[in-house]
C-alpha cells in the first residue's frame, strides 16, 4: 500500500543503527530490525524447524486494517499481511519451499487491534494475534500462544500516523512470534513472547 503525500519513517533507536530507515511505507516485515531483548535472527540448517513451516491464511482477518473506524485510510489489506506472515517465516528460514518438505503448520488467528483516539502528534497502538503450531504428521502441538505487542509514533497527521502505528506493530508481532517460535523448538520459549521495538514510527506530511 502506497499512502502519499506523506513520508513514512522508520526511526532506530538504537545507536548501533544509522542511518535510519526511510521509505514510502512503513514495511509489515520487521526481521532485520532492533528489539529487545533479543532481534530475531534467521536460523541455520540444523535447527528443527529450518524450512519445515507451512502455513495458512490468518483467521479472522478483516478485509481491511484500519487504526478505527473513523479513519477511511486503510492501514493494510489483507492479502498484504497474509504475505507479510509468509515473508517474516522466510527471512527466518522457517517456511517451507512446499507443502510436500513442510514438517509442521502454522496457524495464526486475528484477535485485534487497539488504538486510542488522541489529537496530538504521538499515539500508542496494540495489535494481539494467537499462534498454534502443530505437526502436520500427528497433530501434536508445538507452541500454542496469544501475543500482543505494541508501537509508538508520532505525526501531526492523525489518520497516517496511527496507521502507520499498527503496521508496525503487526510487524512486531510476526517478529516476536517468529523468535518464540525460534526458542520453542529447543524448549526455552520466554514466558512473554512479545518483542519490545527499538525503533519508532514517524509519519511526516510531505510538501
Amino acid at each position: 500500500m502506497r499512502i502519499a503525500p506523506a513520508l513514512l519513517a522508520l526511526s532506530l533507536l538504537a545507536s548501533t543503527i544509522t542511518p535510519a530507515l526511510a521509505q514510502d511505507t512503513i514495511p509489515l516485515v520487521a526481521i532485520g530490525l532492533p528489539f529487545a531483548p533479543e532481534t530475531p535472527r534467521p536460523v541455520a540448517a540444523g535447527h528443527p524447524l529450518y524450512h519445515r513451516i507451512d502455513t495458512l491464511e490468518i483467521e479472522g482477518l478483516p478485509p481491511t486494517i484500519k487504526s478505527s473506524a473513523l479513519n477511511w485510510i486503510a492501514a493494510a489489506k489483507r492479502s498484504s499481511v497474509n504475505a507479510a506472515l509468509r515473508e517474516s517465516l522466510d527471512r527466518m528460514n522457517m517456511l517451507a519451499p512446499d507443502a510436500t518438505t513442510a514438517r509442521t503448520r502454522l496457524t495464526v488467528k486475528w484477535i485485534g487491534s487497539d488504538t486510542p483516539f488522541r489529537i496530538g502528534t504521538s499515539n500508542r497502538t496494540s495489535v494481539t494475534m494467537h499462534y498454534q503450531l502443530v505437526r502436520i504428521d500427528n497433530g501434536q502441538s508445538l507452541f500454542d500462544r496469544e501475543i500482543t505487542t505494541w508501537m509508538d509514533g508520532g505525526g501531526v497527521d492523525a489518520g497516517l500516523r496511527d496507521n502507520g502505528i499498527v503496521r508496525a506493530a503487526i510487524a512486531t508481532n510476526f517478529a516476536s512470534a517468529a523468535n518464540c517460535i525460534d526458542r520453542a523448538a529447543f524448549g526455552a520459549a520466554p514466558a512473554d513472547c512479545a518483542l519490545t521495538p527499538k525503533f519508532s514510527v514517524s509519519v511526516v506530511r510531505r510538501h
